[in-house]
């Protein structure tokens, strides 16, 4: 399952992880619960998503500026399709798991998807990628149900089902109080091994996916004012009918902290003043500002 580690992957949680976050920690400056001081407090008014602070697509951050001053749209490219589905779809079996219901079915969930999105290009290469993660989750959530309720005989449905499938997907918080939207939602909060996960469709993985983590945990802080340490990036890929899973677990340290506020106030900044950052020498082809950048 993308939100399950491997057993490599529990040894590394608690033999450096874990210990690297004991032994170091983090400055108390750089805790989301101190969101009204400096250096989290955000200087301008605006509000803007943890996509726009985190993303770093564009070299100038120009797709920001076009997003919230120039109010212009993206194009919804294969790409970024194909992570908006699987994100629905991982969020639509998690709510069915974790009530015990296993029974459910991918051909029902892909009928709706497709009404709700009307007409698409590439429908059957979108299938033959989800149908296969549908089945790999699934799959690995009954095992975990079941292997649960084998551990522990005495525990009633809830107790089992909470301990199996620890993770609220699509976790809605506020994130205004850090200078982000009002409407967030984090992938995936595993509130047992308190690690919040970020999940990254297709493309290649990249060096400031480590971000996104970082900046859910900082909001979670400053909502519930609980320390969250450890973040997960999650890319998911697929190869000739196959899904490709591949987890970066890490400390959320100082630096990350950081450079999450660098990225925040750098773009606040740039929609406040309404600053164009002007065009990158080189733009990604699956950029979704391609066709409206000039």
């Amino acid at each position: 399952m993308v939100f399950f580690l491997s057993a490599q992957e529990h040894k590394l949680l608690l033999n450096r992880v874990l210990p690297l976050a004991r032994e170091v920690g983090v400055t108390p400056e750089l805790r989301g619960w101190n969101w009204w001081k400096e250096p989290l407090k955000p200087y301008y008014s605006e509000r803007i998503s943890m996509f726009s602070v985190c993303g770093r697509f564009c070299p100038t951050a120009r797709d920001v500026y076009l997003m919230y001053v120039e109010r212009k749209q993206g194009k919804l490219t294969h790409e970024i399709l194909l992570g908006a589905m699987a994100h629905n779809l991982l969020e639509y079996l998690f709510g069915y798991c974790r009530q015990g219901k296993f029974d459910i079915s991918f051909h029902e969930w892909w009928k709706g998807e497709l009404e709700k999105r009307g007409k698409l290009e590439n429908v059957d290469v979108l299938r033959s990628c989800l149908e296969p993660l549908w089945e790999l989750v699934l799959s690995q959530a009954r095992a975990a149900y079941l292997e649960t309720k084998t551990a522990h005989p005495y525990a009633d449905e809830p107790h089992a089902l909470a301990v199996a499938l620890p993770f609220l997907v699509e976790h809605k918080l506020d994130g205004r109080l850090l200078g982000l939207s009002g409407t967030l939602s984090v992938d995936c909060y595993d509130y047992l091994r308190h690690i919040i996960f970020d999940v990254k469709v297709g493309g290649p993985p990249r060096d400031f996916y480590r971000l996104y983590p970082t900046g859910y945990a900082l909001v979670f802080e400053s909502l519930y004012e609980v320390p969250v340490d450890v973040g997960c990036s999650i890319h998911v890929s697929f190869r000739n009918g196959r899904v490709v899973v591949s987890r970066d677990i890490f400390f959320i340290n100082d630096d990350l902290r950081n450079w999450w506020v660098e990225e925040r106030d750098r773009k606040l900044e740039l929609v406040a003043q309404k600053k164009d950052p002007g065009k990158a020498k080189e733009c990604a082809s699956s950029c979704m500002f391609l066709e409206v950048c000039e």
